[in-house]
């Protein structure tokens, strides 16, 4: 089953040179997220991405209340606020309702 809910998150990390390492950490803590459908971390691709943002990630979950959830939950919350934050300029995350194609 694909995720029916994707939650987008955009990191601008203070320093650049650190993105790699950050991606590989992101993607270790937040496969252990609860009911996680999909995930997908990834760098930037080409020059405009690489001069917004520094890692992306992807969340996947079945249902809106699955999402809310897994983002309540302490192992969220511990990598976001504790571990990324610290690291971010700017963190941009959006949920979307995907549609059945």
């Amino acid at each position: 089953m694909s995720a029916m809910v994707p939650r987008i998150i955009l990191l601008k990390l203070h320093d650049g040179a650190t993105r790699e390492a950050v991606a590989k950490r992101a993607a270790s803590a937040l496969a252990d997220l609860p009911q996680v459908t999909s995930l997908i971390v990834g760098l930037p691709a080409d020059a405009p991405s690489e001069k917004s943002w520094d890692v992306s990630i992807v969340l996947g979950f079945a249902t809106l209340e699955i999402l809310e959830f897994a983002l309540a939950s302490e192992a969220f919350k511990t990598h976001f606020e504790n571990e990324l934050a610290a690291q971010c300029q700017v963190i941009k995350s959006w949920s979307f309702s995907r549609l059945p194609v």
